[in-house]
């Protein structure tokens, strides 16, 4: 019994290490854009990054509070 219980768990954790990634990674994904645009309107030459080109990372960025939760949901059995 103790075999099974350790095999179950096991794949458990593998579960949740899997949703921690994606999630990990989704975050980086979403904010990696708005750091860049960022640091290139701050140390850039003037000019460089323009309103209309800073709109999309700045909405990528903010759709990371939306995107944890799906990944939460899609990934939890329970």
């Amino acid at each position: 019994m103790s075999r099974i219980n350790t095999a179950v768990s096991r794949k458990r954790e593998q579960r949740v290490l899997f949703m921690v990634v994606t999630m990990v990674m989704c975050y980086l994904l979403c904010w990696l854009p708005y750091g860049v645009m960022a640091l290139l309107a701050t140390f850039g030459r003037p000019g460089l990054v323009t309103p209309a080109a800073s709109i999309v990372p700045s909405l990528l960025a903010k759709s990371s509070t939306v995107i944890n939760p799906i990944i939460y949901i899609f990934m939890n059995k329970q």
